[in-house]
């Protein structure tokens, strides 16, 4: 198949390229490369990607119509990702996720491609029960403007399903070697190692459902076979990518600690804009793709610390 994906130097990007390679697939990857994290480490994942059946554009998604191209299917995880940035770049939530994810459908509406996958999040659900998020049953209430900006997605998603079929997959952090600066496993890593103080947030009674990278291009992957199935009319689905199986951020911190013979320098902040805890419940994903997660988070974090003595 003949494939685009749209944020190719972010970290699920360019791991799922690396995969779709290796199976046989032609990729081509589109990315703007901004500086919310390090570019070095983007242009770095980049580097690894070199092959006869990758091609890379540096291309914002809202320029994405200058695009030429035949592609059996777009995969877009081209956003601005997380929840806190500064005053000055949140205008990065409407300009991409919104802004873009409407240009990237458009573009698929003028090109005739039928289908697309596009990365959702775990941070559209409502964190008020005690229950695991489920795509049935948990009311939707974003506690952060990356959340709206991503609950946006799927109700845009769902108005032009009749043109492109969609799979929107909430994954659910997202964590492993080439990851992401700006998350807390890699930032308390930097910081230990460092020797500087790590900012905790709640006094680490937060608690977040963290998914190894490789079961999350295994999601995507059974969610492309589900797509690709039949050209038969498909409803815009909405699928968890997680583990179901919360870490709260103290016990993230120890074992790091742990790990790195290292004793953290603590500094408590509270915060009210982010869910107390994310749980993906499993149910529908296994049922209809077959997702199941291998992957533990002990065996996760050593898999990215192993990286992280190379990288550093």
């Amino acid at each position: 198949m003949k494939i685009l994906i749209t944020g190719a130097a972010g970290f699920i990007g360019f791991h799922l390229a690396k995969k779709l390679m290796k199976e046989g697939h032609y990729v081509m990857g589109i990315d703007n490369i901004n500086d919310y994290y390090s570019t070095h480490l983007k242009k770095h994942r980049l580097s690894l990607l070199k092959s006869k059946n990758f091609d890379f554009v540096e291309l914002d998604i809202n320029q994405i119509n200058s695009l030429n191209g035949d592609f059996d299917l777009v995969i877009n995880l081209a956003a601005q990702a997380g929840v806190r940035v500064t005053k000055e770049k949140k205008f990065s939530y409407q300009h991409s996720n919104v802004n873009g994810f409407k240009k990237v459908i458009d573009y698929c509406k003028a090109s005739s491609i039928k289908k697309i996958i596009y990365a959702s999040s775990s941070a559209v659900y409502d964190d008020s029960s005690a229950n695991s998020f489920s795509e049935c049953e948990t009311e939707l209430k974003p506690k952060s403007l990356y959340g709206e900006t991503k609950l946006f997605n799927e109700n845009y998603a769902k108005e032009i399903n009749s043109e492109i079929n969609s799979i929107g997959l909430r994954f659910f952090s997202v964590y492993g070697p080439f990851g992401r600066p700006d998350m807390a496993y890699f930032s308390f890593t930097d910081s230990l190692k460092k020797g500087l103080p790590i900012k905790l947030h709640n006094n680490g009674s937060m608690a977040r459902d963290m998914t190894f990278i490789d079961d999350a291009i295994d999601g995507v992957l059974k969610s492309m076979d589900f797509l690709m199935s039949s050209n038969k009319q498909k409803n815009a689905e909405l699928f968890n990518i997680g583990n179901d199986s919360p870490i709260l951020t103290s016990k993230l911190l120890s074992t790091l600690e742990k790990n790195l013979n290292i004793e953290a320098q603590i500094e408590n902040i509270k915060v009210t804009n982010e869910s107390a805890f994310t749980h993906a419940n499993l149910e529908k994903s296994k049922t209809m793709l077959g997702y199941n997660p291998k992957i533990s988070f002990e065996d996760g974090i050593k898999e990215f610390l192993d990286w992280h003595k190379i990288y550093e």
